[in-house]
């Protein structure tokens, strides 16, 4: 070989090992794997669900609650072999999702209640507050419980809604009157369904 040949291979060889090196070192996704060597600092039922606490949250001036936006890097985990079957490293970016709006499973929706920025829960979901008896027909099992890390990296409160019961119970009795129902509907040009 020429020298400007053997320089030519030395740079591929550099290229080549910067690639692979760019390549192991970014597949986030083989990275998480289930611990079960993780130091859990107590452990609560949320209505049913498991919750160890991995890590406290360093800001807990505002608490997750239903109606508030999140953002969370989250593991699923089949409870029985371990095995993940879904991460949001998978998408290469923290997931964000509105709490209590039914977006999620009913375990997670409980379980990540209160959490605070920067904490780690591990939530241990039965099945039946996860996917029941029927699975999600792709990764998780009929009658499969469920584990998910979590770490909530961002709250964003939600906004709280109007009560448009006390805007129609005009005397305050806390009971609507055909007439007061009318009357709303006039003015706003609307009508409500009361559950």
């Amino acid at each position: 070989y020429g020298q400007s040949n053997l320089s030519i291979v030395s740079k591929m060889k550099s290229m080549i090992f910067l690639l692979l090196l760019a390549v192991v070192g970014c597949n986030d996704s083989e990275k998480y794997e289930y611990d079960n060597t993780a130091e859990v600092l107590y452990t609560f039922d949320m209505q049913g669900v498991r919750v160890d606490v991995l890590r406290r949250g360093e800001d807990c001036h505002k608490k997750a609650e239903d109606g508030d936006m999140l953002t969370a890097e989250f593991h699923g985990f089949l409870e029985n072999s371990f095995e993940r079957f879904e991460s949001s490293h998978d998408t290469g970016k923290p997931s964000s999702f509105k709490l209590g709006h039914g977006y999620m499973i009913k375990g997670l929706e409980r379980g990540l209640q209160n959490m605070c920025i920067g904490e780690k829960r591990r939530l241990h979901i039965p099945a039946a507050l996860a996917y029941g008896k029927i699975g999600d027909s792709k990764n998780v099992p009929p009658g499969a419980d469920l584990i998910y890390d979590v770490e909530v990296i961002h709250i964003q409160k939600g906004t709280t809604p109007p009560n448009i019961f006390a805007k129609i119970d005009t005397n305050g009795d806390k009971q609507i009157s055909k007439d007061e129902m009318a009357n709303f509907i006039l003015e706003t040009g609307r009508t409500v369904t009361l559950r």
